[in-house]
């Protein structure tokens, strides 16, 4: 049985045992692959060909080695301008070993365990913000029956010139009857009078 499957832009024709090399599969080396974008198989008697989408065939191969192609050189240039330029190229290639074709979809290989992801940083800000707050409101209630507790006369009146300093111009203009904005704003100087030429100059 043999089978034309699609990789990378490029057809193959393979068969059980072939060996091929395609665009690189970043897998490591020994593990199996399996290729379905199968375009045609056959067997001698009965042939499918794709119509549309890929036929519902798959190919399974073990991955060899990785191999990088032949270099290419490439240079450009512009005539009659100095512009000259060589670069090198070498395509990174997987060399594969066709273990089997067969008809039909690959079963679905189950899943490993994935490690649980680790949260975001700013997921872990988020929490330890909340954590904070929830803190804070609990300590609240605390601190109010405290404040309630040492709010004794002799404190509120040691509290109340310190309070009334700040507010005593305040006090003040409001007795003089003149608005704060006013006072606060800074006086103009009038124009000087300007000096006319005595007649000996």
């Amino acid at each position: 049985m043999y089978a034309i499957l699609q990789h990378g832009g490029h057809q193959y024709r393979v068969a059980s045992g072939d060996r091929i090399l395609v665009d690189r599969i970043p897998v490591e080396v020994g593990s199996m692959v399996t290729l379905e974008s199968v375009l045609l198989i056959g067997d001698g008697e009965e042939t499918d060909v794709a119509k549309g989408s890929p036929v519902e065939a798959s190919v399974t191969a073990t991955v060899v080695a990785h191999r990088r192609g032949r270099k290419i050189r490439v240079f450009t240039y512009k005539p009659k301008k100095r512009r000259r330029r060589t670069l090198g190229y070498r395509s990174q290639l997987t060399e594969l070993r066709i273990d089997d074709v067969a008809r039909g979809k690959a079963e679905a290989k189950p899943k490993p365990a994935t490690k649980p992801r680790r949260a975001a940083p700013h997921a872990e800000e988020a929490a330890a913000k909340s954590v904070r707050a929830e803190t804070a409101a609990a300590a609240a209630p605390a601190v109010g029956e405290r404040a309630v507790e040492e709010a004794t006369p002799e404190a509120a009146a040691q509290s109340a010139p310190e309070a009334s300093a700040p507010d005593a111009p305040a006090t003040e203009t409001a007795a003089a009857g003149e608005p704060a904005a006013e006072k606060a704003a800074p006086k103009r100087r009038a124009p000087r009078p300007k000096k006319e030429p005595s007649d000996g100059a």
